[in-house]
Parts: C-alpha cells; sequence; structure tokens
C-alpha cells in the first residue's frame, strides 16, 4: 500500500499531522523492533493527544497533547530501539536536550540513539518502523508539519520497508 499525501495550506492541511498520530498510534500499541526517525530539523511538536486519556502509555505526561520527545522515550520503555539522525542546527538543540534528559529520566536513554551529522549533508526525512516507511520533504517540525507545502509518501510493501530498513541501519545504526 502507498499513502500520498500533497499537502498545502488549501489542501489537506491537517493530514500529516493526522498521519503521525496514527503511525504513533500504532507503535504504542504494536512497538516495532526499532524506529529511525530522520530528519534534519526537528522540533518537539505535539503529535497525539491524549487529553481523554486515551493512551494509557502515556499517562505518566498527564491528560493533555504528547509531544514527539515523550512517545519517543515511551516506545524505548516499551523495548523500542529508537534511532533519531537530524544535524547539528541550533534549531535542534532543545529537541536532543529534551530526548536524551527524558531518556534518562525513564531509565531507557540506552535504547536511544542520536546521531547528529556533521558533514552538512544529511537532507533526507523519512520514519521508518518494522512494517512501514514514511518519507518525503517533511521535517518533524512546527513549519514542516502545519505550514510548508510538503509531499509525503507511506509505504507498506515488504521490500520496500525492508530496503527502507537496510538503508537506515547501514547509514545511522540501530536494530534489525
Amino acid at each position: 500500500m502507498n499513502r500520498v499525501i500533497r499537502k498545502s495550506h488549501a489542501q489537506s492541511a491537517t493530514e500529516a499531522l493526522d498521519l503521525l498520530g496514527a503511525l504513533f498510534s500504532a507503535e504504542l500499541a504494536h512497538p516495532s523492533v526499532c524506529l529511525w526517525m530522520v530528519s534534519p530539523w526537528v522540533s518537539d511538536v505535539e503529535v497525539l493527544n491524549n487529553s481523554v486519556g486515551t493512551y494509557g502509555a502515556l499517562v505518566r505526561f498527564g491528560r493533555r497533547p504528547i509531544r514527539l520527545t515523550e512517545v519517543l522515550v515511551t516506545l524505548a520503555a516499551s523495548g523500542v530501539d529508537v534511532v533519531v539522525a537530524t544535524t547539528p542546527d541550533n534549531h535542534n538543540n532543545t529537541f536532543v536536550r529534551r530526548l536524551s534528559q527524558l531518556g534518562m529520566d525513564l531509565r531507557v536513554r540506552d535504547r536511544i540513539r542520536i546521531t547528529v551529522d556533521s558533514t552538512g549533508k544529511l537532507h533526507t526525512k523519512a520514519m521508518i518502523a518494522d512494517d512501514y516507511a514514511l518519507a518525503g520533504s517533511m521535517n518533524i517540525t512546527q513549519n514542516g508539519i502545519n505550514l510548508r507545502e510538503e509531499q509525503i509518501e507511506l509505504h507498506t510493501e515488504r521490500s520496500y520497508v525492508a530496503q527502507a530498513r537496510m538503508d537506515a541501519y547501514d547509514r545511522f545504526g540501530g536494530v534489525l
């Protein structure tokens, strides 16, 4: 299966966030062995709404919108190896610090690998798990998700996902 979202202010404005929310919901219900998140610019954006307590695994954070770092450390606590690849841009510092701190607070820092590409060549944007690969032009930032015109594609074909996992593993490490 493929799903393509071409996002602009006039078209599919919330579909990208809805898709991210659905993917993270699926991960919380049935965690992958490894989750790679590749985004040259990344922010601690709100990705799930837990205002009514729908996500039991996220209760420790309260009944409110849940941020990306909180979902990632919760997945790490459930046994997922989380690999984040980004660039040394100052924009990413808050996210990297928060993810590292939350990982230490929940004693799952050993399941979280943060790779900062200092070459300046990283431009790939992707989220890859056991059963899907999401790729396209969208950084995981407020602007990428909510403001900019972007295209993202969700792939679930086994051969595509297997190749994406191998490519991510070869480039950023993690677990196959």
